[in-house]
């Protein structure tokens, strides 16, 4: 009598907290946000992590999930051994990246076994909420430990909230961490036949150069969308390239300038490792340029960055069939 009178308590709190904190987010962030489905929910509840210490930001399925105020796991260790993590993550659409909800994912350390809990806004779909609650009566409470470190994480955001510890905006309601991945106006993009247009005029069904990181080729592709971001301030991030042949070779007579990328410091590039926001790139670290002579792409090294070089007020994003184009000759990747 007494575990199930603890057990409803538990499950009460955790309802509580959620509706509470989802309010509370949907109040405090400058992010428009949208109504949740029920068919949205099952279709995020789906969507698989590989890594989830790692894996802090991706698009999948139409969804954009954000690790919550880039925070690592909570992680919990009871008298039983087990230790239990709960990754927290924002849920936005990759169409207008408005903000849908929460993604709890609940980790058992010891059987590697992964339960999410898909969290809906404060104005999602009634349904969406009966799925979510149905969530907690009838998966939560199979898994012991499930339902108390569940609450316990969002009763601490709940609670950071409300001391202002989290959500807040800067600079007059500017939400702190922007989801725009762009480019200013003047950033040239390289076309099919090697000459460059401004980013700002490139229209879709323009044919640009892209790359195919399967093939690691150089080939046509078409622009299928354009985005842009207009009337606010927008931080660029600055790496200077240099080329591997020039810094390893003795051509201190002949070396010439490092080559800049500016891009919005959460925009990907290819490095040698792999898929990186430009505002996670470190000197030393390589990057990928087209080398017209040869018709190929190079490495070259980053020899310095800066994280706000300057500021604009209009951004710019191309979406290629591809998934890959060139921004002054450098291999970007799609958002």
């Amino acid at each position: 009598m007494k575990n199930n009178l603890l057990s409803i308590m538990i499950f009460l709190c955790c309802a509580l907290a959620t509706q509470l904190l989802s309010q509370r987010v949907s109040a405090q962030t400058a992010t428009a946000s949208a109504s949740m489905t029920v068919e949205q929910l099952k279709a995020i509840k789906a969507i698989k992590v590989a890594n989830l210490d790692k894996d802090t930001y991706f698009k999948s399925g139409g969804f954009i999930l954000d690790r919550y105020e880039e925070r690592p796991a909570y992680v919990f260790t009871y008298s039983d051994g087990i230790t239990r993590k709960i990754y927290l993550y924002k849920v936005f659409t990759v169409e207008d990246t408005k903000e849908l909800g929460l993604l709890a994912i609940y980790q058992n350390t010891k059987t590697n076994e992964v339960k999410p809990f898909v969290i809906p806004g404060a104005t999602g779909d009634r349904k969406a909420w009966d799925a979510y609650i149905d969530d907690l009566k009838y998966v939560g409470e199979k898994e012991p430990g499930l339902m108390s470190t569940l609450t316990f994480v969002l009763s601490r955001e709940m609670a950071n909230l409300l001391s202002g510890g989290a959500g807040k905006t800067e600079e007059g309601g500017k939400k702190k961490e922007e989801y725009n991945f762009c480019f200013a106006a003047d950033a040239p993009v390289t076309l099919a036949d090697g000459s460059s247009k401004a980013i700002s005029d490139v229209k879709t069904g323009d044919v640009v150069l892209g790359y195919d990181a399967k093939t690691k080729t150089l080939t046509p592709t078409h622009v299928t969308k354009i985005d842009i971001h207009k009337n606010a301030d927008y931080k660029l991030t600055g790496v200077w390239l240099a080329s591997i042949n020039e810094l390893t070779a003795d051509t201190r007579s002949t070396l010439g300038a490092p080559t800049l990328l500016e891009a919005t410091a959460n925009h990907p590039v290819l490095t040698a490792t792999g898929r990186k926001a430009l505002g996670e790139v470190k000197a030393g670290e390589v990057l990928y340029r087209y080398e017209a002579a040869t018709n190929r792409v190079i490495g070259y090294k980053v020899v310095q960055t800066e994280s706000a070089i300057r500021s604009v007020r209009a951004v710019y994003n191309l979406a290629t069939e591809t998934g890959a184009y060139l921004i002054g000759e450098t291999v970007v990747l799609d958002k």
